[in-house]
């Protein structure tokens, strides 16, 4: 389970579009998003690094832990 911080989600369509990225790159993903919090968990077997580069690719940021 890797979990971040996404920052940049304004509204549902934003978490959809995330969801989206992260399925394409991982179709096996599983993905769970807090809106309010912009806190992700994500069960993939895709290193964290990626996922934050798909995250960010996708248009939104990830803080440094």
């Amino acid at each position: 389970m890797i979990e971040m911080r996404i920052e940049g989600l304004a509204c549902k369509g934003c978490v959809s579009s995330v969801e989206r990225a992260i399925a394409a790159a991982d179709p096996a993903a599983k993905t769970e998003i807090d809106l309010d919090s912009g806190h992700a968990r994500i069960e993939s077997s895709l290193p964290k690094e990626r996922l934050v580069a798909v995250v960010e690719a996708a248009g939104y940021d990830v803080p440094a832990a």
